[in-house]
């Protein structure tokens, strides 16, 4: 790989999974150039796994044929349990490649052999789309936990007008009056009246 002006970004830490002593060493010195912090090295795809899951990398590099466990086994582990940008660096793509790596949740490939330059920017795009894919899943997260609190709400404001005869509204303002006395948050006081009243149909049963 030849020299290139070192690439001014804020300082990503990468894990590199790579089998192959000569291409490694090369991608080692290339990454460091750049200054990139390289938080670990497997030469396997089960050890690939075990770092991404004690390392929390931003970024992994991984090569396809690897003993043990290929790149596209271990990217689609890894993503299974923590989202993480991967980078495949493979020496050829075909179709049922690319549909793998779409169900890796991998964000983009390198074709061996890789110049910096090719590497700078695969290394970019894929932090850029992992940030994106971060703030998706976030929003995504948030709205799960709206809609839990809105299913907790409309129970709890069930149960009270069913078993105190309260109007909607009514029963709308006495769970916000209890969240302020308790100050919670309004579908967390709505959560507890769900639960005391699951204890009380519980009793009512026996």
């Amino acid at each position: 790989m030849a020299n290139h002006p070192t690439h001014k970004t804020p300082r990503l830490r990468i894990l590199i999974a790579e089998d192959d002593e000569m291409f490694l060493s090369g991608l080692q010195e290339a990454l460091k150039e750049q200054g990139y912090d390289l938080v670990g090295i497997a030469q396997n795809g089960k050890e690939a796994i075990e770092l991404a899951l004690t390392t929390h990398p931003d970024l992994i590099l991984m090569d396809i044929k690897m003993p043990l466990l290929d790149g596209l086994q271990a990217a689609k582990a890894i993503n299974n349990q923590r989202f993480t940008p991967i980078v495949l660096l493979t020496a050829y793509a075909d179709p049922d490649f690319l549909r793998q790596a779409k169900e890796a949740r991998v964000v983009g490939y390198l074709l061996k052999p890789v110049s910096i330059t090719e590497l700078v920017s695969a290394i970019e795009v894929a932090q850029s789309i992992g940030q994106e894919i971060y703030h998706l899943e976030g929003q995504l997260a948030d709205l799960k936990a709206k809609l839990a609190g809105r299913k907790y709400l409309d129970r709890a404001k069930g149960f009270l007008m069913d078993a105190y005869g309260m109007k909607e509204g009514e029963a709308m303002a006495f769970i916000r009056k209890e969240a302020r006395n308790r100050r919670i948050k309004l579908e967390e006081m709505a959560r507890l009246i769900c639960e005391t009243a699951e204890r009380l149909l519980q009793k009512a049963s026996k």
